[in-house]
């Protein structure tokens, strides 16, 4: 909330200073796109894209919105019990949400709007190692292992990341301030719920059968969230 607040903090500055010229706001037939990140820290990150949205217009108030979220992330590192050589995970992202949004005039500049969306998202979780040991016959053999839908603990843990897919819905409130003709700045604050469950776990090495880890979970959460904390566009 402090973030949305810093946020219309600084719309209102740009009014007040007139540093601001006119715009053109979107009518029916409009078709917008968008970039959404969060400049703010995050876990060390100053930095963050988190997706794309597009929006078209079926009347001057009313407009329909994808909203597609991608992320990539890898790691490679020496387990503590030193048994493998070393293990590279990779994780990713991506997400997909269909919904609808009504607008307000509200100011010149300001466009106020309320909506609610619904869709799927996807988390992605793989890794590989290795290591080498004797064979017994005065030769050194490499052994690989492949991690399916998880990324194996550092230390003694089974898991440090696990693959999932889940649904999503949401109800939501945003602010677009136009900067100049269609280009403006914006955010939006809502209540989401997820829901999701871990996909199947499997376990291959190398000269043995696969070992398939039928353990699931489900997770759900309910939270009031700034998704993300800024949002800049353009619309046509």
């Amino acid at each position: 909330m402090k973030k949305f607040n810093l946020i219309l903090a600084v719309l209102a500055l740009f009014t007040a200073s007139g540093a601001v010229v006119a715009q053109t706001r979107p009518g029916k037939g409009s078709f917008g796109t968008e970039v959404q990140f969060n400049p703010f820290d995050q876990n060390g990150k100053t930095f963050q894209l988190d997706g794309l949205k597009f929006r078209y217009f079926l009347t001057d108030n009313d407009a329909l919105r994808l909203k597609v979220g991608f992320g990539f992330d890898s790691e490679k590192y020496k387990p503590d019990d030193g048994e493998d050589d070393f293990v590279k995970g990779k994780a990713a992202d991506l997400s997909v949400d269909l919904g609808y949004e009504r607008h307000f005039n509200v100011a010149k500049r300001l466009d106020l709007y309320v909506g609610a969306q619904i869709g799927i998202y996807k988390h992605f979780a793989s890794a590989k190692s290795e290591w080498t040991e004797d064979n017994g016959n005065g030769q050194m053999e490499t052994i690989e292992t492949e991690y399916k839908n998880y990324i194996p603990g550092e230390g003694n843990d089974d898991y440090s990341d696990r693959a999932y897919f889940g649904v999503a819905a949401s109800v939501f409130t945003g602010l677009d301030f136009y900067i100049y003709k269609g280009l403006y700045i914006g955010t939006e604050l809502g209540l989401y719920i997820k829901s999701h469950k871990t996909n199947k776990a499997e376990l291959k090495v190398s000269g043995m059968e696969t070992q398939e880890m039928n353990d699931s979970d489900r997770y759900t959460s309910c939270k009031f969230d700034i998704e993300p904390t800024l949002r800049l566009g353009w619309t046509f």
